[in-house]
């Protein structure tokens, strides 16, 4: 079978318009390390440019800067001339941007959502739309009053072997789609030691991280199904590696234990969620939501380390997510298991790896290596892909996720955390 993609993003070249200007909302990993670098790297090829950065740390975005003009020029790129600001109401107000990127932490997001909705500016959310219910409701309510489709940052959709796997089942190679798994054991204990580690800044890290799987659910179950929605759901999670401790050090940076999730100030190559605009102001913080090398033991921390959860929807696909964030680094630490009436696929993300087994009409097992040229770039080329979807959509095109999805992945997934804390208990949607 041939690695043709169902959606290929065509290529951008720099038109005679003016380049499209990006202002970022957030100067962390998520918008310097991911979605700055691309811009970075791709802005001649793409007609788009950064003018305007906000954060409430002013060095980092000098940090940030820095580092984003190193890649410009290691690109052949001219280096950017960015405003800072550390209001984001007066990022979205300046009239050197027409493409508002907001990557700031999950809690914050409605506060700069809904304005940059008005503003009538095109606008990227990433993921998840929100840390709570009433906030997602809101930014999607803002959206639709604004007639402002917004574009979100579900990186699986972006990604080649995910976009190929959408592929295979809308041909009905394994029939009609039945079930659905998603496995992630991962090495991600970074959510108990930055923001992530309250619900009330990150809304959880099954939010943060879940909603990806919750949103590729969705995807797949409209296939056949436009109106396929989840109608409850029951889950069983908690804590049962990072338990508090009493005698818990509150930093990495003070602590001398031989500790298998000790985090040092540079972050691990292996966590591009880790890495972004980091100086010594890190050093001093005293505040945990500000800090990237909080004990995992501490107190403090409202999340989840791992769940069970079961998704029933309205046209009878079952689906379900099988988590952790203590696992240890493996190239099948998430996978996404299909199965329907004439066969089963898996999808190894690491690998890049799509295997099939079909038993109707007739019996056969293939496996699709599906790399692409970006795979070793981060998100596995997403953000390169994302990028070039993002400056098509500034000029006019049509987002493929906007707000209604990224309500509908948080939704499932704040549903999904309250049958966890009521031991289990179905929960309608």
């Amino acid at each position: 079978m041939g690695l043709e993609l169902p959606r290929f993003y065509p290529a951008i070249m720099k038109s005679n318009d003016t380049s499209i200007r990006v202002g970022i909302i957030g100067t962390g990993s998520r918008g310097i390390t991911c979605i700055g670098r691309q811009i970075a790297e791709q802005a001649s090829v793409l007609g788009i440019t950064i003018t305007a950065f906000c954060n409430r740390t002013a060095s980092r975005m000098q940090i940030a800067l820095d580092e984003l003009n190193d890649v410009a020029r290691e690109s052949g790129n001219e280096p950017f001339e960015v405003s800072f600001y550390e209001d984001s109401l007066d990022l979205i107000a300046d009239e050197n941007v027409d493409l508002i990127i907001i990557t700031s932490p999950t809690a914050a997001h409605a506060e700069a959502a809904i304005p940059a909705l008005q503003s009538g500016k095109k606008v990227y959310l990433d993921k998840p739309i929100a840390h709570t219910l009433a906030d997602s409701q809101a930014i999607r309510e803002a959206e639709e009053a604004a007639g402002n489709p917004m574009i979100m940052g579900f990186t699986r959709r972006y990604e080649t072997p995910w976009l190929k796997l959408h592929e295979i089942i809308r041909s009905g190679k394994i029939g009609d789609l039945k079930m659905m798994l998603i496995r992630a054991v991962l090495p991600y204990s970074f959510y108990f030691q930055t923001w992530h580690r309250t619900r009330a800044v990150s809304g959880g890290a099954l939010n943060d991280k879940g909603s990806h799987y919750t949103d590729v659910f969705n995807w797949f179950a409209e296939i056949a199904d436009p109106n396929a929605q989840a109608n409850k759901v029951n889950a069983f999670g908690g804590r049962n590696v990072f338990i508090e401790e009493e005698d818990a050090p509150e930093f990495c940076a003070v602590c001398d234990r031989d500790c298998p999730y000790r985090v040092t100030l540079a972050m691990p190559d292996t966590q591009d969620q880790m890495k972004g605009a980091v100086d010594a102001s890190y050093e001093t913080e005293t505040d945990p939501a500000k800090r990237k090398d909080n004990c995992v033991y501490k107190s403090g921390a409202d999340i989840f380390d791992h769940a069970s959860i079961h998704y029933q929807y309205n046209n009878g696909i079952v689906a379900s997510i099988f988590y952790n964030v203590y696992g240890p680094q493996a190239d099948d630490e998430e996978t996404l298991e299909l199965v329907g009436t004439k066969g089963r696929i898996i999808l190894t993300r690491l690998r890049g790896e799509i295997d099939i087994v079909t038993d109707y009409p007739d019996k056969s097992h293939e496996v699709i290596h599906c790399k692409s040229d970006d795979f070793e770039t981060s998100h596995f080329g997403a953000d390169k892909r994302l990028v070039q979807e993002i400056a098509a959509f500034a000029r006019g095109g049509k987002s493929p996720v906007d707000g209604r999805y990224g309500l509908e992945a948080t939704r499932m997934i704040l549903a999904a955390m309250e049958s966890i804390d009521e031991d289990g208990k179905t929960v309608a949607l």
